[in-house]
């Protein structure tokens, strides 16, 4: 744990030295709001809010997960396969996605209730959305790392990661589109446990096979 969490403060520092590279992800979730509000201009009816808070938080993934750190670079990653263990550089990586993909989650929460209103959501049910929208930033945060590690080391970018990940992530939309809807009609928040449980598995199992499979990967890279 001591190496992961070294590799993760690394990542993390690599990010702030970098700058620019949060600094487009916040800029692309104010400016896609943003442009949904001239778009729509007013308050969207409940499920078209629904919908555009998922969308929005599903390409704001994809984006985060697929800018380029200074460790990708082949010779960084030469000198790292003789002194990293695998498994601590892809938790380290994933931890780093899920920490600045949850931080974006909330961003989007708060700019859209900021120009487009909360549409049915106060109290619980609120509080209960924004823990979806966190939860599914983390599960897709798992997946997308390791879809961008292997297309890392395939040397083919942010096409394999799109076309790959798409199909992945779709039960984990599909989820959290169900878990939102039933927020926005009125169920109780622990009525849709399920769903909690259910993004919950699917996190669970991303990690999993990264675990499995990324070393094999490693190696043989």
């Amino acid at each position: 744990m001591r190496e992961t969490w070294f590799l993760f403060r690394h990542f993390w520092k690599a990010d702030v030295r970098a700058q620019h590279g949060v600094a487009g992800l916040v800029l692309f979730v104010v400016a896609t709001v943003y442009a949904v509000y001239q778009v729509v201009r007013g308050r969207p009816e409940p499920e078209t809010w629904n919908a555009m808070a998922w969308v929005i938080l599903l390409f704001t993934a994809f984006n985060g997960v697929s800018r380029s750190l200074e460790e990708d670079r082949p010779e960084v990653l030469a000198y790292l396969r003789t002194t990293v263990q695998p498994l601590h550089y892809m938790l380290a990586r994933t931890l780093h996605n899920v920490v600045v993909l949850s931080g974006l989650a909330c961003l989007v929460m708060a700019f859209m209730g900021l120009l487009l209103g909360w549409a049915d959501l106060d109290g619980a049910r609120l509080w209960g959305f924004v823990s979806g929208m966190v939860l599914t930033a983390v599960a897709l945060g798992t997946t997308l790392t390791l879809l961008a590690l292997i297309a890392a080391r395939a040397g083919a970018g942010f096409g394999m990661t799109a076309v790959l990940g798409l199909p992945l992530v779709l039960p984990t939309v599909l989820v959290s589109t169900t878990l939102g809807g039933e927020l926005l009609r009125g169920v109780l928040v622990s009525d849709t446990w399920h769903n909690f449980a259910f993004l919950g598995a699917l996190t669970l199992g991303s990690g999993v096979l990264g675990a499995v499979l990324f070393p094999y990967l490693w190696r043989a890279s």
